[in-house]
């Protein structure tokens, strides 16, 4: 019995002392890479016959620094095999690494590993990133991941040009998913930001608010639902931002008014229409042409 107690305690201490003499040797790695000496790092390290995760962690830091990416890469994996707590640690390695060649100009290499990233941990920050992976995948045509990164985007200090693009790029998103109404309000957002004339450069987001306003009119029109859809008709026309969709504006209220019966004003509105339907300047008579068969209509209606 004394006997199996000394050797459960002399074990005891000799896994402190292992232990001990590990970390001190971890810590004279860090301070070799610390003071630039990689190559002695890696002679070390490459010698070692039983590597840890954190002995692959420092070898793939030596490499790093010496811009050995794709041998760093490769060992960052084997760190994370043997140590998964190492995770944090990678992530980090890998920020630094996207940092510092987006510092350099050297983007596409940034984009690289802001990928392996975020597909390690979705929520990491990384800051610039978000702007540059949205830009990514919208480029790239996969809307719903540049959604996420470009709304995120914008929690982060862009530039005017950057930050005119993530509106103009969200804005697309949205209005491919007919979702006007979303689209709007980030439309109003960009234009009470950018309201300084020019600010916004060749972008006129007061005309984009006014194009989406029109388009949720629109959709209510479609779907028959005509009171909602005649009030933000009529709404536009007060304002009618853009004018070249004045016409169109008006030939959908008469329309409206044509299905209601209401005759007298559907009238009023298709002569808005031949008085704003300028060939020259809209490239079309298509709303001219409907006009003037729905007042030749209501005139056959009023003499039977």
């Amino acid at each position: 019995m004394k006997y199996f107690r000394s050797l459960f305690f002399f074990s005891i201490i000799l896994t402190i002392f292992i232990t001990s003499c590990s970390k001190g040797n971890s810590d004279k790695i860090e301070r070799m890479l610390s003071e630039k000496k990689y190559f002695e790092v890696i002679n070390i390290l490459e010698n070692k016959s039983k590597k840890t995760g954190i002995d692959y962690y420092n070898l793939a830091q030596a490499y790093k620094d010496l811009r050995k990416l794709s041998v760093a890469d490769s060992l960052y994996l084997l760190a994370l095999e043997k140590d998964p707590s190492l995770r944090g640690k990678v992530l980090q390695s890998y920020s630094n690494i996207a940092m510092t060649d987006f510092m350099k100009g050297y983007t596409a290499n940034s984009i690289k590993y802001w990928l392996k990233i975020i597909e390690m941990n979705p929520n990491y920050d990384i800051n610039i990133g978000f702007y540059h992976l949205g830009k990514y995948f919208y480029d790239g045509g996969d809307f719903q991941k540049a959604k996420s990164m470009l709304n995120n985007s914008l929690n982060i200090p862009l530039t005017s040009f950057e930050k005119i693009n993530v509106y103009k790029m969200i804005i697309e998103i949205y209005k491919s998913e007919e979702k006007f109404d979303t689209a709007l309000i980030f439309a109003n957002r960009a234009s009470d930001e950018f309201s300084k004339e020019g600010s916004a450069g060749d972008v006129d987001f007061k005309v984009i608010a006014g194009e989406l306003k029109f388009y949720i009119a629109k959709d209510k029109y479609d779907k028959k639902n005509y009171d909602d859809a005649l009030n933000l008709f009529l709404d536009f026309i007060n304002n009618p931002i853009p004018q070249s969709l004045l016409d169109d504006a008006h030939l959908y209220v008469g329309n409206i008014y044509f299905e209601l019966n209401d005759f007298e004003k559907a009238i009023f509105h298709y002569n808005k229409v031949k008085e704003y339907s300028d060939v020259k300047v809209y490239g079309s008579s298509d709303n001219l042409d409907e006009a003037n068969k729905k007042l030749k209509e209501i005139l056959r209606r009023n003499m039977q």
